[in-house]
């Protein structure tokens, strides 16, 4: 378009919105809405059946001089205008003002819902009578029908996290360090990725600049939506904490929070705040909070806002929601957006789903999965894993720390000492953000699409665990699952992957090597894990770590239940010994990997028959070697095992196989003898004298057949 828009707020500063009370007490004062003016395509935002996304969205812009046109005639009706834009107009006026303009009544309407915390309730919505869908105001009969074709009244929508703060007696993170080490981000601040330049925009209740900022530097700015005061406070708190969670992973970004319009812990002019977040041009815009939209079809809040957050990323914003703790969280749901789940990490390291934390498939948006990423996030019933700032005396802090609340439903502080402990998806957005953060500060060019993509691709596989059971209690398993998405979201290897792509190098080997020992240190009052790698391996840590947890998922009896650590002490030379063992098991692999049942996979010809047969002979050899040095025992059973299952195939001629086959029966006869061999894993019988070879039954089991 060559017209484009800048979201901006005209209502002028003196002017107020007027308190007048409605008729009807159980309606509010005054009523935030969503104007949809009539689009240059003629396409219905509010009425089309289609799904919109940052592909189709610019059907449904409206010509500028129709939306200012549009603009002054809803302040000569009497609305407060906040912002124009092509996808809507932000509106505010008292119950009765909409009732006169459109001839109609506002009514109120009590749904259930899911708010943070996992505590089915109700909330009170607004609508009309026989409205076409929910919170739609039809236009046609008003003064505006041949500007607009209707108007969407905001619904509320709530921080996804519970709340709960120094010193508590049990298990819990701390920002910045755990945070910052949990997801893997520590190693990227050594060389200078902080998110320096880079703009991130949080939509929430506010931001106090806290002592906890000032000590570490953190910077912030403040700009409020339409109908929100007070910029220098954070009088729910939850902006202020979560704001915690971006710093710890980019600690130099800049940062703008929107301070929403809010009513205890819900934002009523949600779309209005995102556009004002859209409007301040920045390269992040990280939200934790959601409406639950499980259903469809969309509400026309969720119409326009989908419409507004397509736009966003149109315009080549990275948009990043929580995914929902117990909800069908919208627009944590939409496709355009990186929606954030939940990873537990407890005491030990070990990672597992939260089951705080949401994860379904959309039932609006056709193959749409939720999250597709994670952040670390704390388990049920109220998410009481991370200790973050908050301005003393706000709501989270008095209501969480009080006296007679003991963990883990409260935090088991002081109420007014400025700090609470809580998590939920709402903590694992910003993290996100922090990552998108760090991507764009060593790729300027990282498109939306390309920091989901990276962020998915590095991400830590969770094999463990449940997602919450009120979207369906799914499991995590190996590759991607509704419980976690692709895993656990690992800094620095989607900046290594993000620098590759930019043609950089971030970090070399030669930096890498030079580098002192490294330590991982994950500490609260509880308890201080460390782990010290060498610095020669330092490059290959991660690597290693994955290779060896990703075997420990084929040991009978382990299943990813345990874990390998790796310290110094362990990192030592091989013996001349062991890369001899070492170079036998090489030559075994390929017998190993051979198909399972020889009977499928005949050699095709002769020279496929002779390479099989040297394969196998290879193996044998080292098979016997293993044995005689007592290394790898297990495993050149199980070679000799399927050798002799390849040799009585029917198709293998008896003068190639004959000499090999009682070197292998012979050996088989030696790792019997040792007490140190799995029993099982042996065919049951092994004679020493005359001549035999092993047959095989229906069921997989061998025998053997001997002549005298």
């Amino acid at each position: 378009m060559s017209n484009k828009f800048h979201y901006g707020e005209s209502l002028q500063k003196n002017e107020k919105l007027k308190m007048v009370e409605p008729q009807n007490q159980n309606l509010p004062s005054i009523i935030y809405a969503e104007v949809s003016v009539r689009s240059q395509s003629g396409d219905s935002l509010l009425k089309t059946s289609e799904i919109i996304t940052s592909k189709n969205v610019e059907r449904f812009y409206s010509e500028p001089q129709l939306v200012n046109a549009t603009a002054e005639k809803l302040r000569a009706e009497g609305f407060n205008v906040f912002s124009e834009g092509p996808i809507s107009i932000t509106i505010a006026a008292p119950p009765e003002v909409y009732e006169r303009v459109f001839q109609t009544t506002i009514i109120t309407q009590e749904i259930p819902i899911i708010k943070g915390g996992l505590y089915p309730t109700k909330a009170t919505f607004l609508s009309v009578p026989n409205a076409e869908i929910s919170g739609l105001i039809d236009a046609s009969g008003s003064s505006l029908t041949n500007l607009i074709e209707g108007v969407a009244i905001n619904e509320p929508v709530y921080n996804t996290a519970s709340v709960t703060p120094p010193k508590p007696n049990y298990w819990h993170l701390n920002v910045p360090d755990d945070i910052c080490q949990g997801i893997n981000a520590h190693r990227l601040h050594d060389q200078g990725i902080t998110g320096s330049g880079v703009k991130v925009v949080m939509v929430d209740t506010g931001w106090y600049r806290h002592p906890f900022f000032e000590s570490h530097g953190y910077q912030g700015k403040v700009v409020l939506d339409g109908g929100a005061v007070n910029p220098e406070l954070d009088e729910n708190g939850h902006g202020t904490g979560e704001s915690a969670n971006l710093f710890a992973i980019a600690p130099n970004v800049e940062l703008t929070m929107v301070k929403a319009k809010s009513k205890k812990s819900a934002l009523v002019n949600s779309v209005g705040a995102f556009k004002k977040a859209v409007s301040l041009n920045p390269d992040i815009i990280s939200c934790s909070w959601g409406d639950d939209q499980r259903d469809p079809p969309l509400s026309a809040f969720a119409k326009v806002m989908s419409a507004i957050v397509s736009d966003a990323v149109n315009r080549g914003i990275i948009v990043v929601f929580s995914a929902g703790n117990g909800g069908w969280s919208f627009p944590g749901q939409h496709p355009d957006v990186i929606s954030a789940g939940g990873v537990y990490m407890s005491s030990d390291g070990k990672l597992e789903a939260s089951d705080y934390a949401s994860g379904f498939r959309s039932r609006i948006f056709p193959q749409r999965t939720v999250p597709d990423v994670c952040g670390l996030v704390g388990r049920l019933p109220r998410a009481t894993y991370i200790m973050l700032p908050v301005q003393p005396g706000s709501l989270m802090d008095v209501t969480r720390g009080a006296r007679n609340i003991g963990y883990p439903y409260g935090d088991e502080t002081l109420p007014k000492d400025g700090w609470a402990v809580f998590s939920g998806t709402s903590a694992a957005a910003p993290q996100l953000a922090g990552i998108c953060a760090l991507m764009k500060q060593v790729y300027p060019q990282i498109s939306p699409q390309q920091a989901r993509d990276f962020l998915k691709k590095t991400a830590r596989d969770i094999f463990t665990g449940k997602s919450s059971l009120s979207t369906g209690g799914n499991q995590a398993n190996v590759g991607v699952d509704l419980a976690t998405g692709s895993g656990l979201a690992d800094a620095f290897q989607a900046i290594m992957m993000a620098a590759k792509a930019s043609g950089k190098t971030i970090l070399n080997s030669t930096q890498l090597a030079q580098q002192q020992p490294e330590k991982f240190l994950v500490t609260n009052q509880i308890q201080t894990k460390e782990i010290i790698m060498d610095c020669k391996l330092g490059k290959y840590y991660e690597e290693i770590l994955w290779a060896l947890d990703k075997a420990l998922q084929n040991v009978e009896g382990v299943e990813g239940e345990y874990q390998l650590v790796i310290s110094q002490a362990n990192l030592i030379s091989r013996t001349p010994a062991m890369k001899a063992a070492y170079r036998l098991r090489m030559l075994l692999e390929p017998v190993l990997l051979l198909p399972k049942d020889p009977e499928d996979k005949p050699p095709k010809d002769k020279e496929e028959h002779n390479n099989l047969y040297q394969c196998l002979k290879s193996g044998v050899s080292a098979a016997e070697g293993l044995l005689s040095m007592k290394q790898y025992q297990e495993t050149a059973l199980n070679g000799l095992v399927k050798i002799i299952d390849y040799l009585n195939a029917s198709w293998w001629e008896l003068k190639d196989k004959s000499d090999l086959q009682s070197r292998a029966i012979k050996a088989l006869g030696e790792i019997s003898n040792t007490n140190n061999i799995n029993s099982r894993l042996i065919p049951k019988t092994i004679l020493d004298g005359g001549k035999c070879y092993w047959e095989r039954d229906g069921q997989g089991n061998f025998y053997e057949i001997c002549e005298d």
